[in-house]
């Protein structure tokens, strides 16, 4: 026999408890019950009539207003009375409620007709949960005291206790379980033999237990845990992990592969904030890290705080130390500095700040070295940026601004410190100031149009090649010009008639370090005007174009004279054809496109030989600077033509993804007269047929990807410039990507990268968002994906780029990774060139322990991996690895 009990806790009037004792039935087959139902249904629906005509009266007469909830409980005897009339609405026939102590006598609404059933609803008095009990058997009396004994459970919103035995005391709301006692609320699980808990406050004590936090994903034991409320709480003599302890030989638990045990630590989960008292991190029974204090979030947002101290060795530096204080200025400032200590160079500092604020976000970056022992002088770096926009509440305008300053303490700082430098050109470092102003919907009678104002300043700091032994024909690097400043207009405009026209102004004052070079103004004026027609899929594009520009420079020219005047018309028509079918291939509906595209330029000839060349360079040779009007870049050279460009393209475009699923082209320049502005040389271009330029990339074949240029010269049969690269990627965790590149009389390079599973299982990205979801008290069985005890995954990750010219390996980085499930290793080395002959090696370790805040203990190579290995996966990426907050993988109801 089973009891189950109602308990409704009136005033301080009430005089007895009701029970109702019930045999446990077995529970109806499921079709059996849904026949019931509908048994139960039918009956209802053949009294419909009637139970209309009720429902109308009633709501005429209404209810009667002095009847108390708990009026109706009272009539029945204390045992063996009416159980459905004490029974709450929102009770189970298998639950009891029980209201909190003090409840106020509740009066019922009158009856609304309605042809719908709502569900029941219990609504909390004076504002506290009703309370729950399960039990094999209940005993008490009503205003004092409950006992629960055999198979307890109690819940109270999203609380749930089980245990063998509870007694719950109504004068505080106080429940007290013993033997087996498991708490569940908010994901989080608590298990242990004794609990003393208040059910308003949620304050009180647990003796011995085990835990598991749903936010951080782990847990350990302790021997007191002190509730301090809803969401705070005190542990003392904790193990803290997120790895599930691997059997010993006599089939007892061992210790979990990496722990944080400490002498008391709390937890507030309101403020994310973790502090542990007397904290020892052990790793394979090792301990790596000891603080009296240790602070930490509860999940990956900032808090301020040690972090843990990284080690590096460098063949440039030697074995070097870091210990980063992370600084939560702001939640939109933060500050990280790292004193370090290096073997060979000696005392130096690392700091980094960061701003985000809602127009406009920045990053200061400074390194300082004050007594280089190596070098016998002080080092570092600068690096400051910062952009955003001027809100001033205009809104037919915005103003755009960004700034970046970069330098460093001298000419040799890219080979000494090569690893993590912020350029990619490392002896070229750009600082910049810029501002636009965008003035929008701007009519200047052909139509609407878009106009900028902006200016800036720029200016360079070219590192030099000081190794006397180096090549100066290799080391050599040409100074660029400061622009000091740069003020420009630009706008451009379209109509519904096809009318497009544009037009820009621009004022530079260039300047440059090196004394033997020409310094001045220039000021630029382009405009154009065209239309575009289209005919069905034909599309026609005449434009006329017009370049000016006017020099006054600080020296005398080739010809004598300190200043110039070009003014240079262009014409241009464009034409494009657009065709596509169906087609069905690869076992895919496809559409096929066929683009072809011709386009005629005519420039007429200008001498500009004497000009200056202050920001011009050739273009590219690519299937997009091909179609360009000049073959320059900047505003110094025009490039004189009469010639047609004629290419072809045709793609494969799934039908349900919209994805491009290949694409071919062909494209080559046909000159109709000699080209007499050489980019390339100070002779004319006479050959008539330009380079023949094919292009191709595909992803037709499952799991494979294929792209590639070639730069072909027809007239010696010969490949020009070549680019060819191929990429595997079967699964997650997996890709392998080959590369060629070739510059005829210049450089041929291969480029080899991959992520690579070794050994141990690899799991699938849905296990991966659980896998830190190991149980520690083992309340369900659950086993970890690739826990410790099962062994873990070896990853290998690498790239590797070789010279076939020179026959050397020029950069290489090789790592490998080692997944635990709660706890992941790397260990990786990077070798960077810093010349010919020359190269910097770089070896990294890195610790990351899952439930801890995902902290790395040591210096973090995943940047470098990132950077340098397409396609590259992080092994557990937080964004789909954790939980929504509050989910647990426990049900409540089980």
């Amino acid at each position: 026999m089973k009891a189950h009990a109602a308990a409704s806790h009136c005033d301080a009037n009430a005089q007895s408890l009701t029970v109702t004792l019930k045999l446990a039935r077995p529970s109806l087959p499921m079709h059996r019950r849904h026949a019931q139902k509908a048994d139960q249904a039918g009956s209802r629906l053949r009294w419909s009539p009637i139970a209309l005509a009720a429902g109308l009266v009633v709501a005429q007469i209404g209810w009667p207003q002095a009847v108390r909830a708990d009026d109706s409980a009272a009539a029945p005897s204390a045992v063996g009375g009416d159980a459905s009339a004490v029974r709450p609405p929102a009770a189970t026939p298998a639950s009891a409620a029980a209201s909190a102590p003090g409840s106020s006598s509740t009066v019922a609404n009158p009856l609304r007709f309605s042809f719908t059933l709502p569900a029941p609803q219990v609504n909390p008095r004076n504002g506290k949960l009703p309370l729950f009990f399960e039990a094999d058997n209940l005993e008490g009396e009503s205003g004092s005291r409950t006992r629960a004994t055999g198979s307890v459970r109690l819940r109270q919103g999203d609380l749930v206790v089980r245990a063998d035995e509870l007694t719950h005391t109504q004068a505080d709301n106080t429940a007290r379980a013993l033997g087996h006692v498991v708490i569940m609320r908010n994901g989080n699980i608590f298990s242990g033999p004794e609990l003393t808990l208040k059910l308003d406050t949620l304050e009180g004590e647990f003796i011995r237990p085990h835990f598991w936090f749903a936010r951080t994903r782990a847990g350990g034991d302790a021997d007191l845990v002190e509730f301090l409320g809803e969401n705070k709480l005190r542990a003392f003599k904790t193990t803290y992990s997120s790895c599930t302890p691997a059997n010993t030989a006599d089939g007892t638990p061992g210790e979990p592969d990496w722990s944080l045990k400490t002498s008391s630590i709390y937890l507030d989960f309101d403020a994310n904030e973790g502090k542990a008292e007397s904290a020892v991190i052990w790793f394979k029974g090792v301990p790596i890290l000891a603080a009296p204090t240790l602070t930490f979030p509860l999940n990956d947002a900032r808090k301020s705080g040690w972090l843990p101290p990284s080690f590096d060795f460098d063949s440039k530096s030697g074995f070097e130390m870091s210990a980063p204080y992370y600084w939560n200025i702001a939640p939109d400032k933060d500050m990280t500095l790292a004193p370090t200590l290096s073997v060979r160079r000696g005392a130096g500092l690392d700091a980094e700040y960061r701003y985000q604020t809602p127009h406009d976000e920045g990053t200061l970056h400074v390194v300082g070295l004050p007594d280089d022992r190596v070098a016998m002088r002080p080092r570092g770096l600068l690096d400051y940026s910062d952009k955003g926009n001027l809100n001033d509440g205009n809104l037919l305008s915005q103003t755009n601004y960004e700034l970046r300053w970069l330098r460093v303490s001298d000419d040799d700082y890219w080979k000494d410190f090569p690893h993590g430098l912020p350029s990619l050109t490392p002896r070229l470092y750009d600082s910049h100031a810029n501002i636009e102003r965008q003035l929008n919907s701007r009519n200047w009678g052909l139509g609407d149009s878009q106009t900028t104002l902006y200016g800036g300043v720029q200016s360079w700091q070219t590192l030099r090649d000081l190794d006397p032994l180096a090549d100066p024909t290799q080391s050599g690097i040409d100074t660029p010009y400061r622009r000091e400043p740069q003020l420009g207009v630009r706008t451009r405009s379209g109509n519904e008639t096809g009318m497009i026209w544009g037009l820009q102004g621009e004022f530079n004052r260039f300047t440059n370090a090196d004394p033997t070079k020409p310094i001045g103004n220039r000021l630029n004026a382009t405009g154009e005007l065209g239309r575009s027609f289209n005919f069905g899929g034909l599309n026609l594009t005449p434009k006329v174009a017009l370049n000016a520009a006017s020099y006054d420079l600080d020296q005398a020219m080739s010809n004598g004279s300190r200043s110039a005047t070009r003014v240079l018309p262009t014409f241009s028509l464009d034409s494009g054809l657009t065709m596509e079918r169906p087609v069905h291939v690869f076992d895919r509906d496809l559409t096929q496109t066929l683009e072809p595209r011709i386009q005629y330029v005519r420039t007429p000839y200008k001498d500009q030989s004497f000009l200056p060349l202050f920001d011009s360079a050739p273009r590219d040779f690519n299937q997009y600077a091909i179609y360009n009007e000049n073959a320059f870049t900047g505003g110094d050279r025009i490039s004189d033509a009469n010639q047609v460009t004629v290419g072809v393209t045709s793609r494969l475009v799934d039908d349900m993804t919209g994805v491009e699923a290949m694409r071919l082209g062909i494209v080559q320049k046909l000159l109709l007269a000699d080209q007499r502005i050489n980019p390339d040389g100070p002779d004319p271009i006479t050959q008539r047929l330009s380079d023949l330029l094919l292009l191709g990339s595909t992803s037709v074949i499952p799991k494979w990807s294929l792209d590639g240029t070639a730069q072909f010269n027809a007239q010696n049969h010969a490949m020009s410039r070549g680019l060819m690269g191929v990429r595997y990627s079967p699964g997650p965790w997996r890709t392998v990507g080959l590369a060629y590149r070739y510059t005829r009389d210049a450089s041929e390079q291969v480029d080899l990268g991959w992520q690579w599973p070794l050994a141990g299982p690899v799991p699938s990205t849905a296990q991966v968002r659980d896998q830190a979801v190991a149980d520690p008290m083992n309340l369900t069985g659950r086993r970890p994906i690739n826990g410790s005890a099962c062994g873990g995954t070896w990853y290998s990750v690498g790239r590797m780029s070789y010279s076939m010219r020179d026959s050397r390996l020029t950069d290489a980085l090789l790592g490998v990774e080692y997944d635990a499930g709660c706890w992941i290793g790397r260990v990786v080395a990077e070798r960077v060139s810093v010349g010919r002959d020359q190269a910097s090696t770089r070896l990294m370790f890195q610790l990351e322990l899952a439930g801890l805040s995902r902290i790395s203990l040591g210096s973090n190579p995943l940047r470098t991996l990132k950077d340098n290995i397409p396609g590259y996966q992080l092994l557990h990426d937080d964004s789909v690895a954790a939980p929504t907050t509050g989910t647990t993988p426990y049900s409540t109801d089980d």
